[in-house]
């Protein structure tokens, strides 16, 4: 890959976490429970008293350990570039979460609302993430991995893994808070609206390959 090329692609990445950052604070806090992947790091976070963002980060890092273990002298330098990725989405999040504080309200058809208004931006920017092909955050990374050694379809891999981190966060916080925190019905619509938004903004942020990949666009 070119030097050009990649500075493209990487910068696309930092933009794309952004948004996903910007999504994942609406959400959490409309105060309906948080997204999926964030569950755990929000459980830690609230056991721990540490920001939802450098929760993030120290459970990232774990995922990282662990895709060198899985994939032992297939986990090359570029894997590394994850640790940078997600260093930076740790501090994307705690930006948004500190932005988008003023907008935390009790009454619930406003809640609702911030959580829908999530998850579309956090759709938005997981299309973009896609889209630029830099590199991927660890929570995908080590689902990557998972699929790869055990031969099995990533998305599979991908409702398990998200379901586990879901149960982790419930046990641990009821087990050490005896109360559960994060999991709302905010998580559940998380799960399931945030797919259709990836698939509903694909269709436009697709047409970005080119300009990421320094190819000149093709006009009809």
């Amino acid at each position: 890959m070119k030097k050009k090329e990649f500075v493209r692609r990487y910068t696309g990445f930092c933009f794309a976490s952004f948004v996903m950052a910007l999504g994942i604070a609406l959400v959490t806090n409309s105060n309906l429970g948080t997204t999926p992947i964030t569950s755990l790091p929000y459980a830690l976070g609230a056991i721990f008293a540490l920001s939802l963002g450098t929760a993030t980060f120290l459970l990232n890092l774990l995922f990282v350990a662990l895709q060198k273990v899985l994939l032992r002298k297939e986990f090359s330098p570029a894997h590394l570039l994850q640790l940078p990725a997600v260093l930076l989405f740790s501090v994307f999040i705690d930006i948004c979460m500190w932005l988008t504080r003023p907008l935390i309200t009790d009454v619930y058809p406003l809640q609702i609302l911030l959580c829908l208004i999530g998850c579309g931006v956090l759709g938005l920017g997981i299309s973009l993430e896609i889209v630029s092909n830099a590199t991927v955050q660890p929570g995908e990374g080590i689902v990557i991995a998972i699929a790869y050694r055990a031969r099995k379809i990533f998305g599979n891999i991908k409702v398990l893994f998200d379901l586990s981190l879901v149960a982790l966060a419930a046990g641990l916080s009821f087990a050490v808070l005896h109360n559960v925190v994060g999991l709302r019905e905010g998580t559940v619509i998380a799960a399931v609206l945030t797919g259709f938004c990836v698939r509903f903004f694909s269709r436009w942020t697709r047409h970005l390959t080119p300009f990421f990949h320094c190819r000149k666009l093709i006009r009809h």
